[in-house]
Order: structure tokens, then C-alpha cells, then sequence
């Protein structure tokens, strides 16, 4: 599917989620690397690591020459599992709250977001898609 054809109400609906979900693992991910690295460098570049992992599932529809779907399961169980045990370790200490709560709370949050990373991408990226639509644009006139 040309990039012109894609519906642009597709994209954003799922671009959006997408964009929240990254700016919260990257948010844990810049601050727990200031809480439990002691070098500045280092604790910036863990919450690099921390936010691409979070891409992965988007960014494996990139790969050259691919013409199948990559699978979610493939690709997305362990960023979606990383970014949900480092939420879990990140928070535990800072609630009262019961600790299966918390695994339970942010296992649905990296797998949801997992999810919407992995349809984005399919959206943006899907070389099988075909258009629903039909092309406004007349066939060329033979000579």
C-alpha cells in the first residue's frame, strides 16, 4: 500500500497510545537509571535502552525485504516482559501497595502498550495491506 493511501485516522489512532506509552517507559526508565546508577553517562543511556526497548514491536516491521508479519509473539514478549518487571521494581518500593497488584497494573500497561507499538507499526509499515478504498484517479487513457 502506497504511503499516500493509508488512512490517516488509522495511524493517529493508534500513534497516540503509542506516544503516552512511550513517554511512561521512558519517563521510569530516565528516573530509576538517576536512582540506581550512580554515573550520569550510564543512568542516561539505561533510559535510552529502556524507551527502544519499547520500540521494538513497532520497529520490527521495518526490517529489509520483509513480507510477512514479524509476530507479535516473535518480537514483542520480551520488551513488553523488561519494561513490566523494571515498572514492577521501580515502584515497589515507592507503594503501599500489594505487590501482585503492581505486577498485575504494569504487566497490563507493557503488554497494552506492546500491543499498540506492534499495530502502529503495522499500519505504518505493512507492505500486504491492500486498499479498502477505490482510487478516485481514472485509469490512463490508451492511445
Amino acid at each position: 500500500m502506497p504511503v499516500a493511501a493509508r488512512m490517516r485516522g488509522h495511524v493517529l489512532g493508534l500513534g497516540i497510545p503509542a506516544v503516552c506509552f512511550l513517554m511512561v517507559t521512558a519517563f521510569v526508565g530516565f528516573s530509576a537509571g538517576e536512582r540506581f546508577i550512580d554515573n550520569v553517562v550510564f543512568s542516561k543511556f539505561y533510559g535510552l535502552f529502556v524507551t527502544g526497548m519499547a520500540l521494538v514491536p513497532m520497529r520490527a516491521w521495518r526490517i529489509p525485504n520483509r513480507r510477512r508479519d514479524p509476530g507479535y509473539w516473535r518480537v514483542a514478549w520480551f520488551p513488553a516482559l523488561y519494561i513490566a518487571a523494571h515498572g514492577v521494581l521501580y515502584s515497589h518500593d515507592r507503594s503501599s501497595a500489594n505487590i501482585v497488584l503492581i505486577t498485575f497494573g504494569w504487566s497490563a500497561f507493557a503488554f497494552g502498550g506492546a500491543v499498540g507499538m506492534y499495530l502502529l507499526g503495522q499500519q505504518m509499515w505493512d507492505s500486504t495491506q491492500q486498499n479498502d478504498e477505490t482510487d478516485p484517479t481514472p485509469p490512463p487513457a490508451s492511445a
